[in-house]
């Protein structure tokens, strides 16, 4: 379980959000709303320790996050930002090697996420030659290898086809089904009506 409490946060002057509170149990998700620069990327980055909370402002499992326990607290969570977390001069098979080595998973297992988004008949490719949509494809294929109980993605939707948006709903249902935890940020008001507004 996570918690908010009062959330702020100020850039400068300009406050970009205020008094956020939130609880969000297994098999929840919430959804940030908000027009582009309205504070939803970093909201989202405060949510994963990227941005140091403040005291009494977040709780893992009712237990406060502090700089002694933010790395344990982020060794639950997957994180998907607006950077990709790629090496774009690298082949996607050496990708693939990387995140065995950090991660400790099998090649079985990343090649088997590869399909699911259709990206593994570029194994052999550049990552700077693949399309934006298929970098992104590359990308959240996390969501299918990496087991984490949060997710905290940043307009994941966005640069997809239909067919990964297709992938990705499903995905986020199983994830879900699975009493993971999820906290996404959009700006597309078709996605799902509750959540948080900016």
């Amino acid at each position: 379980m996570l918690s908010g409490k009062n959330i702020s946060y100020a850039r400068g002057v300009s406050s970009l959000f205020n008094d956020i509170s939130f609880t969000l149990k297994k098999e929840q998700m919430i959804i940030v709303r908000g027009k582009n620069g309205s504070g939803k990327s970093t909201l989202l980055r405060l949510l994963a320790g990227l941005i140091r909370p403040q005291p009494q402002m977040l709780f893992w499992k009712e237990e406060e996050i502090t700089s002694n326990n933010l790395s344990t607290y982020q060794q639950n969570l997957l994180y998907f930002g607006h950077r990709l977390a790629l090496h774009p001069e690298a082949l996607v098979k050496d990708q693939m090697r990387l995140w065995q080595d950090i991660y400790g998973i099998s090649e079985k297992v990343i090649g088997e996420a590869l399909e699911i988004w259709d990206v593994s008949r570029l194994i052999s490719q550049k990552i700077a030659h693949l399309s934006q949509g298929q970098q992104k494809r590359l990308s959240l294929s996390r969501c299918s290898w990496l087991d984490r109980p949060l997710w905290i993605l940043d307009e994941p939707q966005a640069g997809l086809d239909q067919e990964g948006r297709v992938a990705l709903t499903k995905i986020l249902q199983e994830h879900l089904k699975r009493g993971g935890m999820v906290i996404q940020a959009t700006h597309e008001e078709d996605t799902a009506p509750d959540g948080i507004w900016l």
